[in-house]
């Protein structure tokens, strides 16, 4: 059956929507015959922020349905969304590991189910994000690293700033290499994470940060019997400073894990 041809312009002062109240909400869309909806303008105030998209869905074929978009985010509490996605008939929310305040640009490719769930798999997106004031909760590759740091809570990793340009697709999130001022001290990560929950990132993490029992197990040596100077994973990042720092590897899945010594290839 063809869409019905119509336009809609709207001004909502407030109405709920699951959980989340929306303030503020304006939007403009056309209807098509052949079952194209336009999206010309949504905005609206969520979640102690701000938040604007635009964009279109191609319902023309029944079993790929799919919606392109354009969403500006500002200042977003993550902690109040709840996006629900679907991948191979599993619900996701993907605020679970990571609290804090978002604000950026994301572009995406989205296949969905008629009832507007995201499908992932068949999802591309290009997201470019700063979060502010936030935390990582239980957080794979820091758990996996527990047993190597000093007196840390990595179950509860609080940072003040994450900026990166991260691409999803294939239901495998990339991310390229970041800084991360925390409370853990400075670090860099980098790596992949895929939606079955394999992984593989890397991390170069000051010296000072690592246990004695977790050098010997890196190293198969105590800290005293390895030349540091010799040593190819430790790296210097302010050599005013004399910092050293290790490269590290984590890889495999929360259950079943690997951690070494390693870089990403092509990383100088």
């Amino acid at each position: 059956m063809p869409f019905p041809v119509f336009e809609v312009k709207a001004d909502i002062g407030k109405f709920r929507y699951n959980r989340l109240w929306l303030q503020g909400v304006t939007a403009q869309l056309r209807v098509q015959e052949d079952h194209y909806i336009h999206l010309d303008t949504l905005g609206m105030k969520v979640a102690g922020g701000v938040m604007g998209m635009r964009g279109y869905l191609n319902g023309s074929d029944p079993e790929k349905i799919y919606f392109r978009s354009r969403i500006k985010v500002q200042n977003v509490d993550m902690e109040k969304m709840l996006i629900k996605l679907d991948h191979f008939g599993q619900d996701f929310v993907i605020n679970k590991n990571i609290k804090g305040h978002l604000t950026g640009t994301i572009r995406s490719h989205v296949q969905i189910h008629p009832d507007f769930v995201p499908i992932l798999h068949d999802t591309k997106a290009e997201l470019d994000v700063e979060v502010r004031d936030g935390s990582l909760v239980d957080f794979a590759p820091m758990q996996a690293m527990a047993g190597y740091f000093k007196d840390k809570n990595l179950r509860l990793v609080r940072f003040d700033t994450l900026r990166n340009k991260l691409t999803f697709t294939n239901g495998v999130l990339n991310i390229p290499t970041m800084n991360i001022n925390s409370s853990l001290g400075f670090m860099e990560i980098s790596g992949k994470q895929s939606l079955d929950m394999t992984m593989e990132y890397y991390m170069r993490v000051p010296m000072k940060m690592v246990t004695q029992v977790g050098f010997q197990a890196l190293f198969g040596k105590k800290q005293h019997e390895v030349d540091l100077d010799q040593v190819d994973a430790i790296e210097y990042r302010d050599r005013d400073k004399k910092v050293r720092f290790m490269s590290i590897k984590v890889s495999g899945t929360p259950d079943d894990f690997k951690v070494g010594l390693g870089k990403q290839k092509g990383k100088s």
